[in-house]
């Protein structure tokens, strides 16, 4: 079977290696799955298929569908919009092996999460160690970002320098986990903080009383 190996991110001839077949049971209509093996990487592929045929037809299969591994990083939706767009675009490079270009857009993804917390200094370098004087990044979240950055520059300045598929995957990777962390979980955590406070005021009233 012809799948897309999301490791590899290319088209491969995988190998089948087992299936199951849940049958229709009076709803749902029968569907197949095919345990395959990237015939490059080894790496393992679970696709579904429905059976859309009739009685007339006989059993007939649909396109089929990656079931593990799961999609694409999906794009932190908290993000403001111009950040999502440009980390959107990142994936999309990578998808379309376009490596080079994905890791210049994580830089850009970058630029413009310094720029929606009021960092825009003199140069990304110089941004990012604000966002860490501010304690809005942690040590390794800089360091993170800072490889992000150095990466980021390479791709764009080194006109010889081609991004690696790994290395590029891990750029985009990497960049999803610093707009969670700073669009999600940190919020998060300080709303955590604050409803414990304010737990711990009022059991402290209450036994005053």
């Amino acid at each position: 079977m012809i799948i897309e190996c999301s490791n590899c991110r290319q088209y491969i001839e995988a190998t089948e290696t087992g299936s199951y077949w849940r049958h229709f049971d009076g709803q749902e209509p029968s569907r197949r799955y095919t345990l395959l093996a990237c015939t490059t990487c080894q790496e393992p592929i679970l696709v579904g298929q429905t059976n859309i045929g009739n009685m007339a037809e006989g059993d007939k299969w649909d396109t089929p569908f990656v079931v593990f591994p799961q999609g694409d990083i999906r794009v932190n939706p908290s993000a403001p919009v111009e950040i999502q767009a440009a980390f959107q675009e990142a994936c999309t490079c990578y998808r379309t092996q376009a490596y080079t270009a994905s890791a210049i857009m994580c830089r850009k993804t970058l630029e413009g999460i310094c720029a929606a917390h009021g960092v825009e200094e003199r140069n990304l370098s110089a941004s990012l160690r604000k966002m860490k004087e501010l304690t809005l990044i942690d040590d390794r979240l800089f360091e993170w970002s800072d490889a992000l950055r150095v990466v980021g520059n390479e791709a764009a300045h080194g006109v010889r320098v081609a991004i690696s598929q790994p290395d590029a995957k891990d750029a985009i990777e990497f960049t999803n986990a610093i707009l969670d962390y700073l669009f999600s979980y940190r919020d998060r955590f300080e709303q955590f903080k604050k409803r414990r406070a304010e737990l711990k005021s009022l059991t402290s009233f209450a036994g005053t009383g």
